[in-house]
């Protein structure tokens, strides 16, 4: 995802993070140059199972939407 919703520019980063064992796709928010992330989908490769933080930020549900259909995509690796 790259686009403007209001007044901010939002953008995602498919991320690895080894102590966590998995992965997981980050939402960033650029708002008057400071650059925040908002949220996180993450896909645990030892649990298989997939979780959402949104860091106590307040992030449009249709953001969200878009973001939960990049991370089923993206996430978890397939198996060759």
């Amino acid at each position: 995802m790259d686009r403007e919703h209001r007044e901010a520019r939002y953008t995602t980063l498919l991320v690895s993070d080894i102590p966590r064992d998995g992965m997981g796709l980050e939402l960033h928010q650029t708002l008057r140059g400071k650059n925040t992330v908002v949220a996180e989908i993450f896909y645990s490769d030892a649990e298989h199972t997939w979780t959402l933080n949104t860091f106590d930020h307040d992030v449009p549900l249709e953001l969200v939407e878009e973001m939960v259909a990049e991370a089923k995509r993206r996430l978890p690796p397939r198996e060759a």
